[in-house]
């Protein structure tokens, strides 16, 4: 069975068009990471000395690290006069100013209150507005206990201890991982990747007939469509892992740093109420996982389609329909904030953001469920059904069935003239 699998991947995986689209889409997925470095950050203007990069980092020497008291009064002794200066519009704007780090007293005021007393400022004031969450969410547990409705109070006891602990003790560089943790390009691609290299799995062999000989071998039957969907299984999560992992490598090399990765995942302002305690790099490692499940549930869902075509296109076109099905309703939840849009749509374990930047939950049988649990959960289950309909609907092998009747048969033969030597000795 091994044999049968490692040989099932390498007719998946080491097709040559199947290379080639892996290659332009790691390559695209490239180009649209430099996009939006050079679109987003302002710290795309170059290296020089008074660019906005060069200052930035010059400054960052002074400010990181744990937050103190003498670092926010340092920082606002430098920010202050340049706000007050600049705030009835009317100071100069000439962009060789000697005495500005950037040639211009406004730019000076913009790069500090964008990187550096707003983040500052967020970060020391988060640790008590977690606190009050935490607090607030203690009180309703202990009245909702009192009524006597006891999902109500299970769901806040949840959340205080969900953000009772909650604190960001340092300051750091963290606008690579805003860009990183939003970005959902890549996970198309690898939709789409999936989508082109699944939907020929079974129906090849039945254009050639191929499917029709495999009955009589002994590898064939459900054996061979159990190796089929376990290459397919590998080559979901393969594809879906390779392309976090070029993700997170494209981010890195083109905002120059990976810098701040020991953050709490909630320094990142859209993840300011994340369903789940953790650091930076911890998340990119979930999220890599996260959406190896979401890729291969969808692949499986793909692979149960094409099995009932008997050419290409038809299943191609079926499988391209749920997939724009998929990306779309998955790009509209953004919008609504309704969970279970959320968890029944496997897209959005690829857009994972839209998970775990929010703490949500269902009731589920009195528990508090929260949203990225549920949709996991959802999804395994949906996979785990379509690979049990898949194996229930091959067919069974032809082979083997000959070869028990002809056993058989044979035990009957030999069974029926013992019986009649032993009758004529008789």
């Amino acid at each position: 069975m091994t044999r049968l699998i490692k040989y099932e991947f390498y007719k998946l995986f080491c097709k040559r068009s199947i290379l080639v689209v892996l290659l332009c889409f790691s390559v695209m997925n490239l180009f649209k990471i430099n996009s939006e470095f050079h679109s987003y950050s302002y710290l795309a203007d170059g290296n020089d000395s008074r660019s906005w990069n060069s200052v930035y980092w010059q400054l960052y020497e002074d400010y990181r690290g744990e937050i103190t008291a003498e670092k926010i009064n340092h920082l606002l002794s430098v920010y202050q006069p340049l706000a007050d200066a600049t705030a009835d519009m009317t100071a100069s704007t000439a962009k060789d100013n000697p005495d500005m780090m950037t040639g211009n007293i406004y730019s000076d005021r913009n790069i500090l209150e964008k990187y550096y007393v707003e983040p500052m400022e967020y970060f020391y004031h988060y640790r008590t507005c977690a606190l009050q969450v935490a607090e607030r969410a203690k009180e309703n547990a202990a009245v909702y206990k009192e009524r006597g409705q006891t999902y109500e109070a299970r769901k806040n006891s949840v959340i205080y201890h969900l953000y009772s602990g909650r604190s960001i003790k340092a300051f750091a560089y963290e606008e690579m991982y805003n860009y990183y943790l939003n970005y959902d390009f890549s996970g198309i691609l690898v939709l789409f990747l999936c989508l082109y290299g699944v939907v020929s799995t079974f129906v090849c062999e039945k254009e050639t007939q191929m499917d029709m000989l495999l009955l009589t071998n002994p590898g064939g039957g459900k054996k061979t469509t159990f190796a089929k969907i376990a290459a397919a299984s590998l080559f979901a999560v393969s594809v879906a892992i390779w392309f976090s992992v070029v993700d997170y490598i494209g981010f890195a090399y083109f905002f120059g740093t990976a810098e701040g990765g020991n953050l709490p995942l909630y320094a990142v302002r859209n993840f300011s109420t994340a369903a789940v305690n953790c650091k930076l790099w911890q998340y990119a490692i979930l999220s890599a996982v996260i959406r190896a499940v979401g890729v291969w549930t969808m692949s499986m869902v793909f692979l149960l389609i094409s099995l009932f075509g008997r050419n290409a296109l038809v299943p191609f076109v079926a499988d391209f329909g749920a997939a724009l099905c998929f990306i779309i309703t998955g790009a509209s939840q953004s919008c609504f904030s309704n969970a279970w849009l959320k968890i029944i749509n496997p897209y959005s374990l690829l857009a994972n953001r839209m998970l775990f930047g929010k703490t949500e939950f269902i009731d589920f049988a009195g528990y508090p469920v929260q949203s990225f649990q549920a949709a996991i959960i959802f999804a395994i289950t949906v996979g785990v059904v379509s690979i049990t309909a898949m194996m229930m609907l091959s067919k069974r092998n032809c082979y083997i069935f000959c070869w028990t009747v002809k056993s058989r048969r044979r035990t009957r033969g030999t069974f029926m003239s013992a019986l009649s030597n032993e009758s004529s000795s008789h």
